[in-house]
């Protein structure tokens, strides 16, 4: 058992490792005038998908935790519902609601921006 943690250990490692110099990358070509209406590279969408998303979902699970945790002193102040959206519903939006690849926050698919239009 002990075997397989460290093999999935270094997996991750590996894997953080290999994308490491597409994060650095990423600074350096926003200083040269990056256009930002083009869409995500490769390097960013494998990113945004192995190590961002999943990430982010724990986040979610973390956050929906703590919330239940909180109700106690939450509920009373009437902050129940910010402490959930800023906790939970912001993580999953950012989780599931953008682009692949599309590290901005607020960064929205072109359905969910139409439709928010109406």
């Amino acid at each position: 058992m002990t075997t397989r943690k460290n093999r999935v250990l270094a997996l991750v490692l590996a894997a953080g490792l290999v994308t490491l110099p597409m994060a650095g990358s990423a600074g350096s070509i926003a200083s040269q005038g990056y256009d930002y209406d083009e869409g995500p590279s490769g390097g960013h969408m494998f990113l945004d998908a192995v190590v961002v998303r999943p990430l982010t979902l724990l986040m979610s699970a973390a956050g929906a935790v703590t919330w239940v945790v909180t109700l106690p002193f939450t509920i009373p102040a009437d902050s129940a519902g910010e402490a959930g959206r800023a906790w939970v519903a912001g993580p999953l939006k950012y989780t599931f609601m953008r682009p692949l690849g599309e590290m901005e926050e607020g960064v929205e698919p072109a359905y969910v921006q139409e439709s928010s239009s109406l």
